[in-house]
Protein backbone atom coordinates (compact mmCIF):
# COMPACT_ATOMS: atom_id res chain seq x y z
CA UNK A 1 0.00 0.00 0.00
CA UNK A 2 2.87 2.34 1.18
CA UNK A 3 5.00 1.92 -2.54
CA UNK A 4 1.92 2.23 -4.51
CA UNK A 5 1.33 5.86 -2.37
CA UNK A 6 4.43 6.98 -3.18
CA UNK A 7 4.30 5.59 -6.99
CA UNK A 8 0.97 8.00 -7.25
CA UNK A 9 3.12 10.90 -5.35
CA UNK A 10 5.65 10.19 -8.19
CA UNK A 11 2.92 10.43 -10.99
CA UNK A 12 1.63 13.16 -9.90
CA UNK A 13 4.74 15.26 -9.18
CA UNK A 14 5.75 14.60 -12.76
CA UNK A 15 1.96 15.61 -14.16
CA UNK A 16 2.38 18.51 -12.39
CA UNK A 17 5.98 19.81 -13.67
CA UNK A 18 4.91 18.46 -17.32
CA UNK A 19 1.65 20.65 -17.25
CA UNK A 20 3.55 23.87 -16.01
CA UNK A 21 6.12 25.32 -18.55
CA UNK A 22 7.72 28.91 -19.62
CA UNK A 23 9.34 29.88 -22.33
CA UNK A 24 11.30 33.46 -23.08
CA UNK A 25 13.49 35.15 -25.47
CA UNK A 26 15.38 38.69 -25.77
CA UNK A 27 15.45 39.79 -29.57
CA UNK A 28 17.80 43.09 -29.87
CA UNK A 29 17.73 44.98 -32.82
CA UNK A 30 21.56 44.94 -35.31
CA UNK A 31 22.80 47.49 -33.81
CA UNK A 32 21.31 48.53 -30.86
CA UNK A 33 23.28 49.70 -27.45
CA UNK A 34 21.05 48.99 -25.06
CA UNK A 35 23.00 50.06 -22.35
CA UNK A 36 22.74 53.85 -23.52
CA UNK A 37 19.08 53.89 -22.16
CA UNK A 38 18.16 55.19 -18.95
CA UNK A 39 14.90 56.40 -19.08
CA UNK A 40 11.35 54.70 -20.15
CA UNK A 41 8.20 56.34 -21.48
CA UNK A 42 4.77 54.36 -20.68
CA UNK A 43 1.56 55.21 -22.78
CA UNK A 44 2.10 53.12 -26.03
CA UNK A 45 0.85 50.41 -24.60
CA UNK A 46 -1.86 47.67 -26.04
CA UNK A 47 -3.62 44.81 -25.02
CA UNK A 48 -4.97 42.06 -27.56
CA UNK A 49 -8.09 42.46 -24.44
CA UNK A 50 -8.97 44.99 -22.30
CA UNK A 51 -9.75 42.28 -20.09
CA UNK A 52 -6.21 41.81 -19.36
CA UNK A 53 -5.37 45.24 -18.09
CA UNK A 54 -4.03 44.25 -15.34
CA UNK A 55 -1.25 41.98 -17.05
CA UNK A 56 -0.30 45.00 -18.63
CA UNK A 57 0.37 47.04 -15.53
CA UNK A 58 1.98 43.90 -14.20
CA UNK A 59 4.47 44.20 -16.92
CA UNK A 60 4.76 47.93 -16.39
CA UNK A 61 5.21 47.51 -13.01
CA UNK A 62 8.63 45.02 -13.61
CA UNK A 63 9.78 47.24 -16.31
CA UNK A 64 9.83 50.16 -13.56
CA UNK A 65 11.90 47.72 -11.40
CA UNK A 66 14.64 47.44 -13.77
CA UNK A 67 17.07 50.07 -13.85
CA UNK A 68 15.57 52.12 -16.11
CA UNK A 69 13.82 55.55 -14.49
CA UNK A 70 10.25 56.19 -15.72
CA UNK A 71 9.42 59.86 -17.06
CA UNK A 72 6.29 61.45 -17.32
CA UNK A 73 5.86 62.05 -20.87
CA UNK A 74 4.85 65.90 -19.45
CA UNK A 75 8.05 66.55 -18.30
CA UNK A 76 9.25 67.86 -21.77
CA UNK A 77 12.27 69.20 -20.33
CA UNK A 78 13.52 66.00 -19.17
CA UNK A 79 12.38 64.62 -22.15
CA UNK A 80 14.33 67.46 -24.70
CA UNK A 81 17.24 66.96 -22.38
CA UNK A 82 17.45 62.44 -22.45
CA UNK A 83 15.54 62.50 -25.69
CA UNK A 84 18.62 59.79 -27.22
CA UNK A 85 18.45 57.66 -23.96
CA UNK A 86 14.83 57.24 -23.55
CA UNK A 87 12.70 53.88 -24.35
CA UNK A 88 8.80 53.41 -24.45
CA UNK A 89 7.40 50.08 -24.39
CA UNK A 90 4.55 48.43 -26.42
CA UNK A 91 2.71 45.77 -24.24
CA UNK A 92 0.82 43.30 -26.03
CA UNK A 93 -0.90 39.94 -23.85
CA UNK A 94 -3.12 38.00 -25.25
CA UNK A 95 -4.59 34.55 -22.99
CA UNK A 96 -6.40 31.79 -24.43
CA UNK A 97 -9.72 31.72 -21.43
CA UNK A 98 -9.36 27.81 -20.96
CA UNK A 99 -7.64 25.92 -18.49
CA UNK A 100 -4.28 24.51 -19.79
CA UNK A 101 -3.91 27.37 -22.45
CA UNK A 102 -1.06 29.95 -22.89
CA UNK A 103 -0.91 33.51 -22.04
CA UNK A 104 1.57 35.80 -24.38
CA UNK A 105 3.30 38.49 -23.39
CA UNK A 106 5.64 40.50 -26.00
CA UNK A 107 6.91 43.69 -25.24
CA UNK A 108 8.86 45.52 -28.00
CA UNK A 109 10.89 48.64 -26.92
CA UNK A 110 11.44 51.76 -29.16
CA UNK A 111 13.79 54.91 -28.86
CA UNK A 112 11.64 57.63 -28.28
CA UNK A 113 13.21 59.96 -30.38
CA UNK A 114 13.45 57.78 -33.60
CA UNK A 115 10.62 55.60 -32.82
CA UNK A 116 12.72 52.72 -34.38
CA UNK A 117 12.74 49.44 -32.70
CA UNK A 118 15.32 48.46 -29.98
CA UNK A 119 14.75 45.44 -28.57
CA UNK A 120 11.44 42.77 -28.27
CA UNK A 121 11.02 40.44 -24.99
CA UNK A 122 8.61 37.40 -25.48
CA UNK A 123 7.08 35.05 -22.75
CA UNK A 124 4.92 32.60 -22.56
CA UNK A 125 3.23 30.50 -20.15
CA UNK A 126 1.27 27.36 -20.00
CA UNK A 127 -0.07 26.26 -16.20
CA UNK A 128 -3.37 24.64 -14.69
CA UNK A 129 -5.62 27.40 -15.16
CA UNK A 130 -5.49 30.73 -16.62
CA UNK A 131 -4.64 32.82 -13.87
CA UNK A 132 -1.49 30.31 -13.38
CA UNK A 133 -0.25 30.75 -17.20
CA UNK A 134 0.08 34.76 -16.70
CA UNK A 135 1.34 34.01 -13.55
CA UNK A 136 4.50 31.69 -15.22
CA UNK A 137 4.37 34.12 -18.51
CA UNK A 138 5.08 37.46 -15.91
CA UNK A 139 7.85 35.48 -14.20
CA UNK A 140 9.64 35.02 -17.55
CA UNK A 141 9.51 38.23 -18.81
CA UNK A 142 10.42 39.54 -15.19
CA UNK A 143 13.67 37.41 -15.82
CA UNK A 144 14.12 38.23 -19.27
CA UNK A 145 14.11 42.15 -18.27
CA UNK A 146 16.10 41.74 -15.27
CA UNK A 147 18.61 39.65 -18.20
CA UNK A 148 18.27 42.82 -20.37
CA UNK A 149 18.36 45.79 -18.15
CA UNK A 150 20.88 44.64 -15.54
Amino acid sequence: MKQKFTQLIHIAIIVILMTSCASGKIVLSNDANISKYKYVIFGKETSGDRELDDVVMSVQNQIAETNLTVLSASNTQKIFECSDSILTPNIHVTSEKWDGGHTYITVTFYDYSTNQSVAVIKSSGIGMTVSHDQSIALSAIRKKLNKLFK
